[in-house]
Order: structure tokens, then C-alpha cells, then sequence
């Protein structure tokens, strides 16, 4: 065994899966622990505590564990809201606030390397959390000294004796693991000891620009300007640097070019000293320069305090950076100061007030607390006279006796004067169970570890009738924001000031819901984690729930007393999207979705906005995808999320970095994101002249021709006589999606002419993508009095004097062309429409006006945007991605984005972006480009690096041909993409349509495969599942006169048949009913929303497998050695026998486990105990 001393040790943050193996460690000490810590338990604690840490050996074996919380949580005795006056009461302190102060809970180490635990974990403690200067722990008498935490602590001297707890309160300060740092004026002598560390450009903040010249700052500082120099604690090394200048000049350009307005335009809080009346209204000074050792990054801002004292009249300091800076630890004080509207420079500024270094109060609020909180929100600007009204009537209301209960405010003071305000109510039990059936909740937060007593969640469940399952979101009691303001300087104590409320009410989870007809709270929702929207499972049985109305729907905010210590990373990077089509609307909610990060600085540029979500339109014009539930929907409407502009593209600026709308908007940007749909364009050689609305010509498209349509329809067609037809020109579901929408606005069945040309691309099975379906569509339209012209193409549009549109001109396509000859040609016939309105949806072309910034811009183009394979155009700071762009074509032959889920498309240029922004957890999506750098031989790496990028067979024939250098290059692969595709449509008469298939389905599988079907006996209902040869489900379609369950049925496809064993139960004629039979109750939990997540889980355990491990190898020889692609049933049975059944009764566990874990969802199940497997 290694010496501890040489061993390394790892620290990351606990998991409750950590769990067992501190038990593990615990060992037969049990006793001994409970001793010590009282009655605890593992998971709770993880769950529960502020911080905790785990500590690892280099192969993940754990070593030790700690928590840490605010208050002394498994020790009752001292009161959890009120510790601190406990701990001023009865024993000697200086500077322990509860703002800056932790409390050990639980500690356990492998005693041979306990010590180099303990110091390892408090390290990472301070480190991760800087604010914390102290960490206290409550020993009771009868444990006696405990190694290694009494020699690590020492006790605090006791002012005055208690009786309420028994024992000693030890304590630990920060500065004996990591110290202050000592910050001193700047001398000449210095200069020879920084430029070394300034030339390596490592923990260089600010940028060195030309005028820069160190030795003249050192050499004339006055009191204006100034120079501060960090050293080491204990070795005395120089580690940084700060320069900073006061100038008014600059103060006003900070002013004029950036949005001051929260911090009062930089004006005074405070009467100034007289001594310091000659600066006249210059407030504030701007750190020119930084420099930093990565290695003491944590105590940045310990040059904060020094600085001030150095510029005693300023209250303000600022730094310029680049929008697009790392997130730095000096910037944790600071706040990013947004450029004003239509300006473009490229850095941005942060902001920091002289008052955030002073000590703030956080306290259940007072009745002499509203008329402060009154003055406080009259001078604020960020929320209306009416919110602001109501935060202090209600603030009043709490004050007084018949305050409503279960209601409380906290206010945050700084010298007694208000600053902030939190208003929050009790939750109820069922309250929050409904969030978490709503919201992915407990994807962060574990219920079910909190619940000290979670093994009786395992306990057996029988089939005998019972009443539902207890709600187990009570181990954890929440709290809901009514409302909230804190004063913009204060802000990045927010965390502190949330963490604080839920220790002074004794609460655990704080919630934050909003609807689109509130004001939203932007600083709250920057700290707190989004919670995604779940998809709702259609109970079996039950009858389909309207749909929800959007004043109904509210998105949800939240976060718990773990999640306050897990600080998020702000990116304040400037990133434009332009469109909003699909899969620039799944770039943004991918951003969004991202629990540790906030983005400032998204901006949609889109000519309709963000279009209104199908379920709440009053006439869809366009097939649904099912892309984005209604709840998901909201977040884009939330202006504190993305900033929309509503416009056209109509030039960008490369160099400088910007784009003009045609509006008249400026918006700069650092990444450019061009994401628009192609549109419905009439071709210019059959369009007339000009003004295509008011001829009667309307290319399905934007929302304000789809306003003229609608206009036109209303005001004019119903006086056409019934000879006049109304023309739907596409060969889409969007032109039957326009059939219905115009039935619905009035106009006859028997007026609706649908012309639908040929598509060479369109798959065999034609629109509708399974034959039967679309018979039965024809047959229901053709009942209704429409005519439908199938392979017919426009062969010209007639006009009056007027241009207005009088008739069109259509032929038939399987009629003789003019590659059959001439003599052929002539006996083509073509037919006479004669319509008043002509609706055009067959072939989309990209917008003219973004088409000629492109090629004003000189970016690639194609026919559409040529990208690479990480979506980048010859701009590497603009990307593309969906209709508007296809792959170079030196990756050979490509799809169409459109043949893809655009969400997927979205998704996946979302995590290529984040990885060239530096996101740790993406840097796998891109390729490292190699930069040409002296002292590299280019020849070499190319050499090494041809056995990674190039072929085998091309390297075979550069060798043949005797080419000893060059080789045939095969470029980094292309994205694949393989989620489901999805339509669903309303039919004329509504019909409904729904089909989904997976990425690979194409005619021929189908032809090949094993197609389930059934229809009712009216011919009311038809569903057919397609079951490929591979045994999995490929597709669903669905038409009937019935909504059905969507969000059940799409998830079905892609999984194996045998999930629902039908193929068998289809040959042995027990299924009548195709659509009967999905819906039967033992289905539910294939349906539920986390089941695909726990088989993920379960396939990942099964891997890890001796047996699984040697059967796979087994089947790999077998497969290449008979070149077979799938394995045939005999085999399958064969192969199933080798399974162990160790591994059998693994998954058994799991699968039952699950279902215990989601009993309140899934009630119709027995389930056997199995408790005695629950460590």
C-alpha cells in the first residue's frame, strides 16, 4: 500500500451514490459515530448539508467524507435559526457572522490517511467557497477529543456557561489553510519580479496593451493613481498585481456608454468627507490592470478592501473587459453592466460597490422594516409602481398581528437600512407534490434520500385496493416566493441572502413560479435552477385532459439549500440568433436548460417574434412536429431569459461584430447563430408584379401574410361566386394543415382546390408516409366536395387589368414533356382553375434579404450556408445550422438538416457552441485546430497524426502508387442524428393525423417489416405499428376523429418490440384492438417520463456485467466472422441462457426499485418488498 503521505487525493462534491461506501468506511464504528454526531443518517446528510465533500484516491476509491451546513443541524440543542446568538452568548468570538461562518456536521476517514483528509477537504472548502472565514463544530463532552477533528480545531473560549448543550464548541479559521493575501503599495524595486510573470501571460486578466509601461506606473503613483502588489502569506513571493486610475472623463464615458441606471448613474450614496471635496463628482476609479497566480485565484478579492482604502473618495470601482471573459473570481463581487441599446463596442464593463465588503444582516423582518422597504423601492426603476405598491402593503400585512399565516418577510440590511426583501409562504405537502408532478424537481433534488426513514419506501405493495401513496416531498418542506427585491449593488449576495431565509424559517427548498401575466424577478431567477417541464403521461383509461390555457401555465424556478453552494458560471458572451425556426428555438432552450451556467446576453432576431406554440393557436397553417410542450414554450417569452427583436437580417459586420436589422437595430454580437427556416417563396416567373396579398397571391409564410390571407378571406371571398375556387398549391402536410384552417374560417369545401406537384425526393410512401392513411384522407376529402389535382405542376397564373389573380393553368406531370419530344409535348393539355385566391406552399427558399448579407459578407453559400462539420461558416464566429444550411461537400454526400429532428439539430449545435466557449463539459464536440507556432515540425505532426485522420485503404494506395508522403484525407466525421421524427396534423372534418418514425425508416424497411394494423368497424380509427426485421419499433401512424395520447405513443418508437411483446401476441391473435392495447394499463410504465432514463441506468449496470462483458465478445466474433448484420431468433435464445443469474436478479432489483421510487406515478403495480437490499 501506498504511504499516505505520497498518496494522491482527490476532493469533488458528494453524491448521495456516495452513501454506502462512507458506510463502508464507518465499518463496525457505528456506535462510536452516533456518539458523536447523534442520530444521523448518510444520504440525509448529503442531501441536506450546504457543502459536501468526498475524498478519492486516484482510482475513485473514496477515502473520506465531510459535510458542512449553516447551522449546527445534527445537533438540536443549539437552535438552528438563532446558533449565532447562541454562540455570542456563551463563548469568546471575533468577526464569526452567519454570513461568513460553516458548521462541520459529519466527518469520516480511513484512519491510516485521516489527516491528509481533513486537510484535502477543508482546502477544497475554502477554496470552492471564499466567503467562508471560519468553520465551527460542536463536540459533546462524552465523545471526548476525536482525531483528527480536535487536532485540526481548537476550542472557542466560553464567555458564559450553558445547559443547553453539553459540549464545546471548536472552531477553525480559514487563514490557517489558505491566508489572506498581503496586499501592499506597489515600489519600483518590484518591476524586475513582475515582468517575468506578466511576460507568460498566465492569470493575466486585463489585456497589455501598447501603453502600457509598469515601471513608469510603479514610479509615479499619486492619488489618482496607484498600484497594488499581492505577496505570498508565508513565502513573501509577488502573485499580483492591480493598477488602477481615477478620472472623471472616464467616469463619464462609463456613464454614457453603459446601462447605469440601477447603480444611480455612479452618483454618490453618502455625503462626501470635506477632505475629499476636491474630486468634485468623480465617484469611482477603474482597475486598468490585473494579474493573479491561478494558483491563489480564490482570494482575488482581497485586493477589494486595499483598493478602496487607496481611493477613499470613490464608492465605485469598475473594470473593462471583454463580454466574452471567462468568469474570473475577482468578478464574483462585481456585476456585468450591460452596453446601451445600438452601441457595438466590443468590452463590456463590471461594476462594484465600496458597501458589498461590509458585513449585511439578514433577519425576519421588523415593523419599523416597511417604511424602509418602502423608501427603498421608491428610488428603484426595475419594477412597476404597482408591484412595488403591493411588496409593502403585503410587508405590512406580515407586520402586523393579523399578519396571514404561514406568510413571512425577511429583509437584508446593510447598516440598518433596507436593501432587500423576501416574501415568501409555507408550502403544503401537496402543493409541492404538484410541482414535482409537473417539473423535473427531483432531477436535482432527492425527496427520497432527505427521508431519514426511506427503506419503508420499499416495503411490499399488494394488489388489494388502497388508498394512493403518501407524498414523500414532506422530507423536505418548501417555501414559495411571493416577492422579492434586492438592490442591484447587493446582488451577488443574493445566494447568501436565500440561504439565510431558509435557515431563519427552518425551511429546505425555496420555489419561484411565474406566468406570463406577472412581473418576473430577473436577479431571483439568475441564482435559482430552471426546473424542466415534464411530459405529462396519459393515464390508460382516463379521458383526454383539455388542453391547459396559457394563463394557466407558469414556468418554475427553484433551488435548496445544496444547490445555494453550487455558484453557477456567468457567460456574458453576446450571442445573436437569427430565426426562429425550430432549431434555433432548441439552441436557445438548450442554453437555457443549463443548470450552471447563466447567460446574459442572448438576443433572437426573428421577423414574426417567437411564433405562437400550435396548442394555443386559433388555426394552425403549419404540421406540429412536437417539439416543445407549452410549458418548455414559456421560457421563450420571458424577456429576463432572451431578448427579442422583431426584424429581418439585413447586414452584419464582421470585423466589428454586429448586425443591422431592417428596422433599424444594431445588435452586436461575439458568437452569430443563423438558424432561420426556409421560406414558402413564389417563383418571380410566376408571381405577379408586385404586391402578391392584394392580387390574391399568398406564399404561406410570415404572420403578416397568413393576417392578409385571413383579412383576405373574410372581406372578399365570400362574395366570389361558387364557380371561383380557392387554389392550396403543395405537395406537404402544411397544405392539408391550410385545407382545415381555411374550412375553419368560412369558406366551402367545395371552393378548396388542392394542386399537389410531384416531389423526387418525397419518400415512396408518400406525404403521409404510410399508403392506407393517405387513401383514407383523399376519400374524406373528396366526400367534402374538395378536388384535389394530384402530379399537377402551375404552368402560369392569369391576371385582369387590375392584377388581381383570375385563374391559373395547371398540367398534368405523367403527360409527355419535352424529353418525349415535341410531337409528344403538343398533345399536353393543360387544365383552367379559375380562383380569386391562390395559396402557395410547395418549394422554400431562404429570405432574400438575409441571402444578400451573406453574399455581401462573402460567407460561403451553396444554395444554402456551407458549414463545417462543427456548424461553422468561413466566419469562425458565425455558425449555421437547420434548413438554411447544409455540410461542405468535401465530407462527401449529406442529408438535408429538414430530414432530421431539428431539435436534435439544435441540441447538438448548442453543445458545439459551448465547447468553443469553453464549457469543459462539450470540449469533446469539437476538434482541437492546430495553430502554426514556431519550434513545431508541421512535418512530423503530420506524419503522427496520419494514422488518426486517414484511411487505411487510402494510406494502401498512396503506398502502391508509390506517393510516400501524400495520403487521401478522410475529414472528421459528420454529425449523426438520431432521434425520432415526428407530425401531427388536423385533418379537414377533424380528422386527426399523428405518425412518428425513427431516424432510419425509409419505404423499403417498411416493405420489409411486420406492419401491425387494425381499424374500427366504421373506419373511424385506423393505427398501424411498423416492427422493422431488427425487432424494433420504427414507426406509429394514427388517423382517426379522436385526439389521442401523442405524448404516450412517440415514445414507443425506437424501443424493441419486446418492451410490449406485440409481434407475439399479433401472431397468436390476441390483439384486436392495435390502439386498445396500447392503452392498457400495464403499459403505464413505458410511458412514464423517467423510464427511458432508469433503462439508460440499468444498461449501463448491465454492461459492467462479467457475463454481459464475455457474452458481447462472444457475439462481436460471431457477427464478423458470418458478416450478418442481426442475429436470428434460435441464437437469441441461445445466448439468453448464458446470462448469470447474478445479473438476472440485478435487473430484477432495479426494475422493482424503480417502481417503489415511483409509486405515486405508477399505483397500479405489486411490488414485493425489498427493503433488506436497501443499505
Amino acid at each position: 500500500m501506498e504511504e499516505a503521505s505520497n498518496m494522491e487525493i482527490l476532493c469533488r462534491r458528494s453524491t448521495t451514490d456516495d452513501a454506502i461506501p462512507v458506510k463502508l468506511i464507518i465499518g463496525d464504528d457505528y456506535s462510536a459515530y452516533e456518539q458523536l454526531y447523534g442520530n444521523y443518517c448518510i444520504p440525509q446528510i448529503i442531501e441536506t448539508s450546504y457543502f459536501s465533500v468526498t475524498a478519492t484516491n486516484a482510482d475513485g476509491d473514496m477515502l473520506g467524507f465531510a459535510a458542512f451546513s449553516d447551522f449546527p443541524c445534527l445537533t438540536p440543542q443549539i437552535p438552528s435559526d438563532t446558533w449565532i446568538n447562541f454562540v455570542y452568548l456563551h463563548y469568546k468570538t471575533e468577526n464569526i457572522h452567519a454570513n461568513n461562518t460553516l458548521w462541520l456536521v459529519f466527518f469520516a476517514a480511513k484512519p491510516e490517511v485521516a489527516d491528509d483528509v481533513i486537510n484535502n477537504i477543508f482546502a477544497t472548502l475554502y477554496s470552492t467557497l471564499p466567503d467562508t472565514d471560519h468553520v465551527l463544530f460542536a463536540l459533546y463532552r462524552e465523545a471526548g477529543p476525536v482525531s483528527p477533528i480536535s487536532d485540526y480545531f481548537s476550542a472557542l473560549p466560553e464567555r458564559a456557561p450553558t445547559d443547553v448543550f453539553q459540549g464545546d464548541v471548536l472552531w477553525s479559521p480559514r487563514e490557517h489553510v489558505i491566508p489572506d493575501l498581503v496586499i501592499r503599495k506597489g515600489k519600483v524595486e518590484d518591476y524586475d519580479d513582475l515582468m517575468p510573470l506578466l511576460l507568460a501571460e498566465v492569470g493575466v486578466l486585463t489585456e497589455m496593451g501598447d501603453d502600457f509601461y509598469l515601471e513608469e506606473l510603479l514610479e509615479h503613483q499619486d492619488a489618482v493613481h496607484c498600484v497594488l502588489v499581492a505577496e505570498d502569506a508565508e513565502t513573501g513571493e509577488i502573485v499580483g498585481l492591480m493598477c488602477m486610475s481615477s478620472s472623471l472623463d472616464d467616469q463619464q464615458y462609463f456613464v454614457k456608454h453603459f446601462n447605469t441606471e440601477p447603480y444611480q448613474k455612479l452618483k454618490r450614496w453618502h455625503q462626501r468627507h470635506e477632505k475629499d471635496q476636491a474630486h468634485g463628482n468623480k465617484n469611482s476609479f477603474q482597475i486598468d490592470f490585473f494579474y493573479l497566480n491561478v494558483e491563489y485565484e480564490c482570494r482575488a478579492t482581497d485586493f477589494l478592501r486595499p483598493a478602496f482604502k487607496e481611493f477613499p473618495f470613490a464608492e465605485y470601482a469598475y473594470i473593462r473587459l471583454p463580454h466574452s471573459i471567462p468568469d474570473h473570481a475577482l468578478l464574483s463581487k462585481f456585476q456585468y453592466v450591460p452596453l446601451k441599446q445600438g452601441l457595438t463596442l466590443k468590452q463590456g464593463c463590471f461594476v462594484v460597490c465600496r458597501y458589498i465588503l461590509d458585513d449585511l444582516e439578514v433577519r425576519k423582518a421588523q415593523p419599523d422594516d416597511v417604511a424602509r422597504l418602502a423608501h427603498l423601492l421608491s428610488a428603484q426603476t426595475e419594477l412597476s409602481k404597482g408591484r412595488a405598491d403591493e411588496t409593502v402593503a403585503h410587508a405590512q400585512l406580515c407586520a402586523s398581528e393579523a399578519g396571514p399565516p404561514g406568510e413571512a418577510v425577511i429583509s437584508l440590511l446593510h447598516k440598518g437600512n433596507v436593501i432587500g426583501t423576501l416574501h415568501v409562504q409555507e408550502m403544503g405537502d401537496e402543493e409541492t407534490f404538484q410541482f414535482v408532478a409537473e417539473f423535473a424537481v427531483d432531477s436535482k433534488i432527492d425527496f427520497l434520500a432527505a427521508n431519514r426513514h426511506s427503506h419503508r419506501e420499499y416495503e411490499e405493495i399488494g394488489l388489494e385496493p388502497r388508498a394512493s401513496p403518501s407524498k414523500r416531498t414532506d422530507s423536505l418542506p418548501g417555501l414559495l416566493v411571493k416577492y422579492f427585491y434586492i438592490k442591484p449593488i447587493f446582488r451577488p449576495h443574493t445566494r447568501m441572502f436565500l440561504r439565510e431565509s431558509l435557515r431563519l424559517l427552518r425551511k429546505e427548498v425555496l420555489y419561484y413560479s411565474v406566468s406570463l401575466e406577472e412581473e418576473v424577478y430577473n436577479a431571483l431567477q439568475a441564482e435559482l435552477t430552471l426546473a424542466i417541464p415534464r411530459r405529462q403521461m396519459h393515464v390508460p383509461g382516463q379521458p383526454m385532459a383539455p388542453e391547459a390555457e396559457p394563463e394557466d401555465l407558469v414556468t418554475l424556478h427553484f433551488t435548496s439549500r445544496r444547490l445555494l453552494s453550487e455558484f453557477k458560471t456567468k457567460i456574458h458572451s453576446r450571442i445573436v440568433v437569427i430565426g426562429a425556426s425550430c432549431t434555433g428555438l432548441s439552441f436557445i432552450y438548450t442554453l437555457l436548460a443549463l443548470p450552471y451556467i447563466h447567460f446574459s446576453n442572448i438576443v433572437l432576431i426573428s421577423r414574426d417574434g417567437v411564433p405562437d406554440h400550435p396548442n394555443v393557436s386559433d388555426h394552425t397553417w403549419f404540421a406540429d412536429t412536437l417539439s416543445f410542450l407549452e410549458r418548455e414554450y414559456m421560457l421563450f417569452r420571458l424577456p429576463c431569459k432572451v431578448r427579442i427583436i422583431e426584424g429581418n437580417l439585413v447586414d452584419f459586420e464582421r470585423t466589428e461584430k454586429y448586425v443591422v436589422t431592417d428596422n433599424g437595430y444594431v445588435e452586436p454580437y461575439d458568437h452569430l447563430v443563423i438558424t432561420a427556416g426556409r421560406q414558402y417563396t413564389v417563383p418571380k416567373e410566376l408571381s405577379p408584379p408586385k404586391y402578391l396579398a392584394r392580387n390574391g397571391v399568398f406564399p404561406l409564410g410570415s404572420k403578416l401574410m397568413i393576417d392578409k390571407l385571413m383579412q383576405h378571406v373574410r372581406e372578399s371571398e365570400i362574395y366570389e361566386d361558387d364557380l371561383s375556387h380557392c387554389v392550396i398549391y403543395g405537395s406537404s402536410l402544411d397544405s392539408f394543415c391550410t385545407l382545415t384552417a381555411l374550412l375553419q374560417l368560412g369558406v366551402k369545401a367545395s371552393r378548396l382546390a388542392l394542386v399537389s406537384p410531384k416531389v423526387t425526393d418525397m419518400d415512396a410512401e408518400g406525404v403521409f408516409r404510410d399508403p392506407a392513411v393517405e387513401l383514407k384522407v383523399d376519400k374524406l376529402c373528396e366526400a367534402m366536395g374538395m378536388k384535389f389535382y394530384k402530379n399537377h405542376e402551375l404552368e402560369r397564373m392569369e391576371y385582369n387589368d387590375d392584377n388581381t389573380l383570375t385563374g391559373i393553368y395547371i398540367v398534368n406531370q405523367s403527360q409527355p414533356t419535352s424529353e418525349d419530344g415535341e410531337a409528344a409535348q403538343k398533345g399536353r393539355r393543360s387544365v383552367e382553375l379559375p380562383c380569386t385566391m391562390f395559396i402557395y406552399c410547395y418549394e422554400k427558399d431562404i429570405d432574400p434579404a438575409i441571402l444578400s448579407a451573406l453574399n455581401k459578407r462573402s460567407i460561403v453559400f451553396d444554395g444554402r450556408v456551407i458549414v463545417e462539420n462543427n456548424y461553422r461558416t468561413t466566419d469562425k464566429q458565425i455558425y449555421a445550422a437547420g434548413p438554411i444550411a447544409m455540410f461542405s461537400r468535401r465530407f462527401g454526400p449529406s442529408q438535408p438538416f429538414e430530414t432530421f429532428s431539428s431539435m436534435e439539430v439544435g441540441r447538438h449545435l448548442c453543445h458545439t457552441v459551448l465547447a468553443f466557449l469553453g464549457v469543459e463539459e462539450f470540449k469533446a464536440n469539437i476538434e482541437e485546430e492546430e495553430e502554426e507556432k514556431d519550434g513545431i515540425d508541421r512535418e512530423q505532426l503530420r506524419k503522427e497524426r496520419r494514422g488518426q485522420l486517414f484511411s487505411d485503404e487510402a494510406a494502401q494506395l498512396a503506398q502502391d502508387k508509390g506517393l510516400k508522403d501524400e495520403v487521401i484525407e478522410r475529414p472528421k466525421p459528420l454529425p449523426q442524428y438520431k432521434d425520432n421524427m415526428m407530425w401531427c396534423v388536423l385533418l379537414p372534418n377533424d380528422y386527426h393525423y399523428f405518425h412518428c418514425q425513427t431516424y432510419d425508416c425509409k419505404s423499403e424497411s417498411v416493405k420489409l417489416a411486420n406492419n401491425i394494423s387494425t381499424e374500427d368497424d366504421n373506419g373511424d380509427s385506423y393505427v398501424r405499428v411498423s416492427v422493422n426485421t431488427t425487432q424494433y419499433i420504427q414507426s406509429i401512424s394514427y388517423l382517426g376523429s379522436n385526439r389521442i395520447e401523442v405524448h404516450n405513443f412517440k415514445v414507443l418508437v425506437g424501443l424493441p418490440q419486446t418492451y410490449l411483446n406485440i409481434v407475439q401476441r399479433w401472431d397468436d391473435g390476441l390483439i384486436t384492438d392495435v390502439l386498445g392495447f396500447l392503452r392498457q394499463h400495464w403499459t403505464m410504465a413505458v410511458y412514464y417520463d423517467k423510464y427511458q432514463g432508469f433503462i439508460e441506468n440499468l444498461k449501463g449496470k448491465f454492461r459492467r456485467q462479467r457475463d454481459i462483458q464475455m457474452l458481447s465478445e462472444y457475439i462481436l466474433e460471431h457477427v464478423q466472422a458470418e458478416n450478418v448484420d442481426q442475429i436470428d431468433e434460435s441464437r437469441r435464445k441461445r445466448y439468453g441462457v448464458e446470462v448469470t443469474a447474478e445479473t438476472q436478479q440485478m435487473v430484477q432489483l432495479e426494475l422493482i426499485k424503480f417502481l417503489h421510487q415511483n409509486k405515486e406515478f405508477l399505483p397500479i403495480y405489486f411490488l414485493p418488498d425489498v427493503s433488506s437490499y436497501i443499505l
